[in-house]
């Protein structure tokens, strides 16, 4: 696959596989999750855009009102990070062990054979949840360096491009994490995997983050970023993993 186009890739693969037979019962509760949490995430946002706008106009003195018009797309891009970090933890809490099992089906689907580590229902849960409060604990961290640096005077005028970079690589280490921890690979391991391999992890953050912002396509982005990490995961990442363990996973992308 073309490191230019392997993120977009993945997503649109993620899109039609979640249409396909077999695997669209394991899709109705990411998506339920996704269709209520972004409605109330987007009249949220839209409240906090109001405030944060106000705010920081009235704060402004006198002789910088001439550049009232640059806050506007700023302050739009922080608050679309900020909302983004709030649906992705919001979701990914409560959807967290269905999208690992839509992980695992999706490569079932792609690599008929696969095997993984056997647990039950319950331990399955336990562990996905604890993933996940893994990964919003390293994303919270970030975020609040992010608020401090968004209300220093000066050093805030950087804060938008870093709001935009934060939630891409968001996105990208949300779900890209699914199929890997359900080979139990290692949060650390894994973060060391999409750095050595930036250029797909960026495009695929792009990318979803570019479909959050398109009606009807957002209601469906949750289940398809899921199916499309793992088809990003069977084609470019997994093959280090797979050489320590010993297993033949070969590119499926022609399947698509």
């Amino acid at each position: 696959m073309n490191n230019t186009v392997a993120g977009p890739a993945a997503i649109l693969a993620g899109f039609r596989m979640i249409f396909t037979p077999g695997l669209k019962r394991f899709v109705i509760i990411p998506m339920i999750c996704n269709v209520l949490l972004l409605t109330f995430f987007i009249w949220f946002g839209y409240g906090l855009f109001d405030r944060w706008v106000d705010g920081f106009i009235q704060s402004l003195p006198e002789w910088l009102s001439f550049v009232e018009w640059l806050i506007w797309p700023l302050v739009i891009i922080m608050t679309i990070g900020f909302v983004i970090y709030g649906f992705n933890a919001t979701t990914a809490l409560i959807a967290a062990p269905f999208n690992g099992l839509l992980a695992e089906k999706v490569e079932q689907h792609l690599r008929p054979g696969v095997s993984f580590p056997q647990e039950s229902m319950s331990e399955l849960v336990v562990r996905a949840l604890q993933r996940e409060l893994q990964k919003q604990w390293f994303f919270l961290k970030r975020v609040l360096l992010l608020l401090l640096i968004s209300f220093i005077p000066g050093l805030n005028i950087i804060s938008p491009v870093l709001w935009l970079l934060f939630s891409v690589w968001m996105l990208s280490v949300q779900y890209l994490d699914y199929p890997m921890d359900n080979h139990q690979v290692g949060f650390h391991a894994m973060q060391r995997e999409l750095k050595k391999r930036w250029w797909h992890t960026m495009g695929f953050g792009f990318t979803a983050w570019g479909c959050m912002f398109i009606p009807l396509i957002n209601l469906l982005l949750m289940p398809a970023a899921v199916a499309g990490a793992t088809w990003l995961w069977v084609n470019q990442y997994s093959e280090p993993f797979s050489l320590e363990g010993g297993s033949d996973m070969k590119d499926v992308s022609e399947k698509l």
